[in-house]
């Protein structure tokens, strides 16, 4: 399978008379690469792009989660809670530039079960959002909005649907 291959083929001339139909021929004389010469070097090379578009995907889908109107609107509700403020303090926020969402954020299918990493002018937390509906044209029924601050080594958790700064009723 070694060896030069040769490839002819008749290009017309365009512009050209009838009488002067010249097609030369194209000829290509060199041996054409073996795409399993380096077979371990592909297969780096593969392994490294999936994980750069599993990867890339993640990002990308948790960026949707930090963009989404339940996350906004939850940090919301949390800036607004009493509880909160007490907690953590003011100016609260996501605890980092680039935020990390667990857990499945889908509005469509009606299941949401987050949680984030939020921070104060006191101290940081995680919140916890976990709610879902039959329908499309039923509201949200929360199930666990709660926020879980570390005091003195132990975690505890607050139950922002009891605050009477916020109101859940639609």
């Amino acid at each position: 399978m070694v060896g030069l291959r040769r490839l002819t083929m008749s290009i017309p001339l365009r512009n050209a008379s009838k009488t002067d139909e010249f097609k030369p021929p194209v000829t290509l004389d060199r041996e054409l690469p073996d795409p399993f010469v380096n077979e371990k070097k592909n297969r780096v090379y593969f392994v490294a792009y999936g994980l750069g578009v599993v990867i890339a995907c993640a990002i990308i889908f948790n960026y949707e989660k930090t963009r989404s109107p339940i996350t906004s609107s939850t940090l919301y509700f949390l800036r607004r809670s009493a509880i909160a403020k007490e907690q953590l303090g003011e100016g609260i926020n996501f605890s980092s530039s680039w935020p990390w969402i667990t857990g499945p954020l889908n509005t469509v299918s009606g299941h949401i079960d987050i949680l984030f990493e939020v921070k104060g002018s006191k101290k940081s937390g995680t919140l916890k959002l976990k709610a879902n509906r039959d329908s499309k044209m039923v509201p949200f029924n929360i199930q666990q909005f709660a926020l879980q601050v570390e005091e003195n080594g132990v975690k505890v958790d607050y139950d922002l649907t009891k605050d009477s700064e916020v109101d859940f009723d639609i």
